[in-house]
């Protein structure tokens, strides 16, 4: 198969050939067939589906099952930063004294306080920790007792070992910032008590997706001038067709099923069903972390800078999460334009004394037949294609998409593969013409949301 100006050159599926292309005269010309085109249809066209192109090229893996699932391994999230916030104030603490301690669990921003065990040290963060004091002082703290949930808060008994710091660091206030340090035993002691960070499973749904294919029998007898068989150029435009549906999917929808019909997941749909849109003009823009949650934010075009993306990036690309350190960005033609018209300001090359960073917004050649353009930030870096599907009310997006968080899940089991492929000759025997059917079941598995990102910017 080649691509030219966009046309599908397709074997040809009348009776004169096989699946291979392989010469089979003989063959009665309404006999019905079934040919694989699971490999090549992501070759057709690749500008006008990038996403489904990246999926189906490098994130492809069967299921044998229409409902599927998988496992989320949050294990590295909870080991790197085992972080959480004191409930309500502890007060003066000195050396050599038991206090009890509560966990804010409201703000452990859905992650599992279940790594805090007996014989645990840490480390209380008493100034500066949006306080009034100024400076850095730390309670040095070890867990004495089993910790207790009572159905809202987590508690435990810990010894105060060592104060030190500023002026007014002696004092555990309401929210104070808590971090696990080690352990530390006495001679001779046995095993400490176990923890282990459970593995998440989550599950997704195939999508049956067709799209017809039709003419009469005097259009397919007739030789006209271009096309040597007009079928032939009518099925290569209903497999763009047939592609673009699977892309939009992939992107806007969200699971379900629904009277029997299954919906695949979309990426942007999932993100804006499970994340908190965050506004770059609220008093606080940061990004926040929250367990299964991917990250959105609303930006104005004066809002969007370096500085701004440098900071979100700081928490997209956190090591500590289990990303990768690349992004595909999918953004629209107007976000597209966007960048590139700041390319001579704030997102040009800068290096003076203070701050050294760099963006290169020159197009790069992709291995699937898009232009690139690249962003390299100290957290990472990012790959942005033109989406040309962002349009209209979704003109103003940008999803930047952790690929190796992503799978497409064809349906193969038992032999029978129902990945892209066309069912030839399924009209009714008593019409004349021509119908073949281009028939795929898959689906988009969602790996560890907190991997993905949505920006919107709104006036582009």
């Amino acid at each position: 198969m080649a691509i030219n100006s966009g046309q599908l050159k397709v074997h040809n599926l009348s009776a004169s050939t096989t699946a291979t292309g392989a010469s089979n005269t003989g063959v009665a010309p309404d006999q019905r067939r079934l040919f694989n085109f699971s490999d090549r249809i992501a070759e057709l066209a690749p500008e006008e589906s990038p996403f489904f192109v990246y999926l189906s090229k490098t994130a492809k893996l069967p299921t044998d099952d229409s409902l599927f699932r998988y496992l989320e391994d949050r294990s590295k999230i909870s080991y790197t930063s085992r972080e959480f916030f004191i409930k309500g104030a502890v007060g003066t603490v000195a050396a050599g004294t038991d206090y009890n301690v509560t966990v804010e669990t409201a703000k452990t921003n859905g992650a599992s306080v279940d790594f805090l065990v007996k014989g645990m040290v840490i480390a209380v963060r008493t100034i500066g920790d949006g306080g009034t004091d100024a400076g850095y002082g730390n309670a040095i703290l070890r867990i004495e007792s089993a910790v207790t949930d009572n159905g809202s808060d987590s508690s435990f008994s810990a010894k105060c070992i060592s104060v030190s710091g500023t002026s007014g660091s002696d004092s555990i206030a309401d929210e104070d910032r808590c971090q696990v340090i080690g352990s530390a035993f006495a001679e001779g002691t046995g095993s400490p008590d176990v923890f282990s960070e459970g593995i998440d499973d989550g599950f997704g749904y195939t999508q049956i997706f067709k799209t017809a294919a039709e003419i009469t029998n005097t259009a397919y007898a007739t030789q006209l001038r271009g096309y040597s068989n007009e079928f032939e150029r009518v099925l290569a435009m209903k497999m763009r067709e047939h592609k673009i549906d699977i892309e939009r999917a992939m992107l806007f929808n969200q699971k379900a099923r629904v009277n029997g019909i299954q919906y695949s997941e979309g990426l942007v749909g999932h993100i804006i069903k499970n994340s908190t849109f965050v506004d770059a003009s609220a008093a606080d823009p940061a990004l926040k972390y929250e367990s299964g949650k991917a990250y959105a934010k609303q930006y104005a075009t004066s809002e969007l800078t370096y500085d701004a993306l440098l900071g979100d990036f700081e928490v997209l690309f956190d090591p500590a999460r289990g990303g990768s350190n690349e992004r595909l960005a999918l953004a629209s033609l107007p976000v597209i334009s966007y960048f590139n018209k700041m390319g001579n300001n704030s997102f040009s090359d800068v290096s003076t004394n203070a701050t050294q960073y760099q963006i290169n917004m020159d197009e790069l050649s992709g291995q699937f037949g898009h232009q690139l353009m690249e962003i390299n930030t100290v957290h990472g870096s990012v790959y942005m294609v033109k989406e040309p599907l962002f349009r209209g009310h979704s003109s103003g997006l940008m999803l930047m998409a952790d690929m190796s968080k992503l799978y497409y899940r064809p349906l193969v089991g038992n032999g029978v593969n129902r990945d892209t492929q066309v069912m030839t000759n399924v009209q009714s025997a008593d019409e004349d013409l021509r119908k073949d059917m281009i028939l795929t079941e898959a689906g988009l598995e969602v790996c560890l949301p907190e991997s993905h990102y949505l920006i919107n910017v709104e006036g582009v």
